[in-house]
C-alpha cells in the first residue's frame, strides 16, 4: 500500500500558502488602521486557523471552559505543546483575542513587526540576557494593558506522552505582571500532525479544557518555582481531561 501521508497533506500546505498571506494582510491593514480591539483582526486570525484545522483533518474542535477569560482582565494563558496545529486551536477557540509570546527578531520587521504589536503579540529578547530583562519588564507592562497573552512553558514541542521541564520566562513574565495564569490542556493535535512528522497522518477531534486562574500574587523571583509546580501539575490534569474528550468523541 503506498504512502498517503503527502497527498493527505497537500490541502495543508495549499491553504497555508493561501490563507497565511490573505488573511495575514487582513489582520495586519486592520490593526495599523486601529482595529485595537480585534473586531477585524481577530475574525481574520479565526478564519486563517479554522482553515488550517480543516484541512489538516481536525474534524471537530471541542473546547470546554474558555468563558474563564472573557471578563476582560489581563491573563496569560499557559498551555502544553504537542504539535503545529496548537496555535490555530487556540485561536479558534477564543472569542477573545489571544497575544503570543514571540521573538523580538520579527518586531524589527517593518510594517510587520508593528502590526503584530497592535495585534497584541508580546515580544522577547531571548539571545542577550541583559536586554532580555528589559524586554520582560516591556512585555509585563504590555500584558497589564489587558492583554491576553499565551505562553508555551515547554518551549517546543514534545515527542512523548510527558511534559517536557517547563522554562522559566514566562513565569517570570507572570510573576513581574502580576496577573493570573489560566493553564489549558490540549489534545488531539499530535495524533493528526505529530512534532516529528512533515506530514498530516490522521483525522480526529481535537479538545482544549481552560482551567481556574492560578493567582500570582504570592510568588516572588525567588519563589516562582512554586508557581512552575502548580502550573504543571495543573497543565497536566486538564490535558488528561482534554485526552479523556478526545477519546469519548472519537467513539461516538
Amino acid at each position: 500500500m503506498s504512502d498517503k501521508r503527502p497527498l493527505r497533506s497537500v490541502g495543508l500546505w495549499g491553504a497555508t500558502l493561501v490563507l497565511t498571506p490573505s488573511m495575514g494582510f487582513v489582520a495586519g491593514a486592520s490593526a495599523l488602521a486601529g482595529d485595537r480591539r480585534g473586531r477585524v483582526w481577530w475574525g481574520a486570525s479565526r478564519t486563517w486557523a479554522t482553515g488550517i484545522l480543516k484541512s489538516a483533518g481536525v474534524t471537530d474542535l471541542i473546547v470546554k471552559g474558555v468563558e474563564r477569560i472573557y471578563d476582560g482582565q489581563p491573563y496569560i494563558l499557559m498551555s502544553n505543546h504537542e504539535s503545529h496545529l496548537d496555535p490555530p486551536s487556540i485561536i479558534r477557540s477564543s472569542e477573545r483575542p489571544i497575544g503570543f509570546l514571540t521573538k523580538q527578531e520579527l518586531k524589527r520587521i517593518p510594517v510587520f513587526g508593528w502590526a503584530l504589536e497592535r495585534t497584541g503579540h508580546v515580544f522577547i529578547d531571548r539571545k542577550d540576557k541583559n536586554k532580555s530583562h528589559a524586554s520582560i519588564d516591556k512585555a509585563a507592562a504590555r500584558v497589564n494593558e489587558g492583554r491576553c497573552v499565551l505562553v508555551f512553558p515547554e518551549g517546543t514541542r514534545t515527542r512523548t506522552d510527558e511534559l517536557l521541564p517547563f522554562k522559566k520566562g514566562g513565569f517570570v513574565l507572570a510573576v513581574k505582571a502580576r496577573v493570573p495564569i489560566v493553564p489549558v490542556g490540549i489534545a488531539g493535535t499530535r495524533a493528526i500532525f505529530p512534532s516529528q512528522s512533515n506530514f498530516v497522518v490522521g483525522r480526529g477531534p481535537v479538545a482544549l479544557v481552560y482551567g481556574e486562574p492560578i493567582a500570582t500574587d504570592g510568588y516572588t523571583l525567588e519563589t516562582k518555582d512554586g508557581l512552575m509546580q502548580d502550573v504543571c501539575h495543573a497543565i497536566g490534569g486538564l490535558r488528561d481531561e482534554a485526552r479523556a474528550l478526545v477519546a469519548e468523541h472519537g467513539e461516538r
